[in-house]
């Protein structure tokens, strides 16, 4: 299953040495596709990759890099007066673009961060927030016809640039990534798929440069077959993102399994006896709210975005204590994701591993190339690797 692997960056940074080991560690071990985005903890997954590949054969490295989200400091660029052509302002958060000069300038600042003079497969990165911002619920038929045209129309001007930084050898090959090519087709952000090959060999001729397209599949949702099927039947390598993560019935379900943390007592105790109220108070409320999480997900966003900068800010905790918090942590996280994951086996009547399951079931379809994987830990890289 080695050779079908890659290491996912999402939620990845340069300032956590724990991704750093475990990206390391990946490589080390024979890894050797890396799938990242431009967007992915607004750049800094990209600058880990770059500083990780640091004294090592570059060439030996296959770097998967995406375009099109304006977040973080892109969209205070945007606010400060930066220009982006066919922007789409799907939230307050999150503006879309998939425009020439918006990918050129993205392209250039993935090349800084990841440190190397070209990306293997550069990916416009769910161009469809187009068609989710103009397309709602009481869409007219021509509405519908208008919009899914403009879509396209913008999909073969950024297959035209990207032939064109395939010249200049920024990229040595494009595709896209999307979403919403996992819907049915009758869904109004359905991404029609099949004239994209067209769109190329008009643009480069049968040299074009077309070559990946990603979407998520996993062992409960199959809508994107179809699509995967045809790509492989047209000589394009297909990417499958979140294999472990499952919408499924109204819900999200985590399609892995976790050990129970054996040092949760010890650690609690320990950190019992540290001298600080507003700690005790955070410690407090997570243990008397693990019930509130209903997914594996959940409790990473929780300690990492909000429990741990709360920490920082406002309990003031000695530097001498942050690795014992943080072992605690870890494993509170481990203890809830080990319930969660046995709530999931009893209701979907799977066996244990969950991941190993999930995984082999995606690496016996011939028409999957690459399955993404995020491991954020030397560990979990491990069990990836024993499967």
């Amino acid at each position: 299953m080695r050779e079908n692997i890659s290491f996912g960056t999402y939620r990845t940074t340069i300032h956590n040495p724990v991704h750093y080991q475990a990206l390391n560690f990946a490589l080390d071990s024979g890894i050797s596709y890396i799938d990242t985005s431009s967007n992915y903890m607004f750049g800094e997954a990209e600058t880990l990759i770059g500083e990780s590949l640091k004294n090592r054969n570059r060439d030996d490295i296959t770097i998967v890099s995406k375009g099109g989200y304006i977040q973080g400091p892109n969209m205070q660029r945007v606010k400060d007066g930066l220009v982006v052509e066919d922007l789409v302002e799907y939230d307050p958060q999150c503006f879309h673009s998939i425009s020439p000069s918006f990918l050129e300038d993205q392209i250039e600042n993935s090349l800084q961060k990841l440190q190397t003079d070209y990306i293997d497969v550069y990916l416009l990165h769910n161009p469809e927030y187009y068609l989710m911002h103009e397309l709602k619920s009481n869409a007219t038929d021509e509405d519908i016809d208008k919009h899914h045209q403009i879509m396209q129309d913008r999909i073969k001007k950024a297959f035209s640039f990207l032939e064109e930084m395939v010249k200049k050898g920024k990229i040595k090959a494009y595709g896209i990534s999307s979403n919403s090519f996992a819907k049915k087709e009758n869904d109004y952000h359905f991404l029609e798929y099949k004239n994209l090959i067209n769109y190329a060999k008009d643009i480069a001729g049968e040299d074009h440069n077309f070559k990946v397209i990603q979407l998520p599949i996993n062992m409960y949702e199959k809508d994107g077959v179809p699509t995967a099927k045809w790509a492989h039947e047209n000589s394009l390598e297909v990417h499958v993102n979140r294999p472990l993560n499952a919408f499924y019935m109204g819900g999200m379900l985590r399609l892995a399994s976790y050990d129970k943390c054996g040092e949760f007592e010890h650690l609690y105790n320990e950190v019992s006896k540290i001298q600080n109220k507003h700690l005790h108070a955070v410690v407090k409320d997570l243990l008397e709210n693990q019930s509130r999480f209903g997914f594996a997900g959940d409790v990473d966003d929780t300690i990492d975005h909000n429990v741990i900068p709360y920490i920082i800010q406002n309990a003031k905790v000695e530097p001498e204590h942050f690795q014992l918090i943080d072992a605690f942590l870890n494993c509170y996280k481990q203890n809830v994701k080990h319930s969660l994951s046995s709530i999931t086996t009893k209701k979907l009547g799977l066996e244990e591993p969950m991941d190993k399951l999930a995984l082999e079931y995606l690496s016996k379809k011939h028409y999957i190339d690459k399955i993404l994987v995020g491991m954020r830990t030397k560990e979990y890289v491990t069990k990836v690797l024993s499967y």
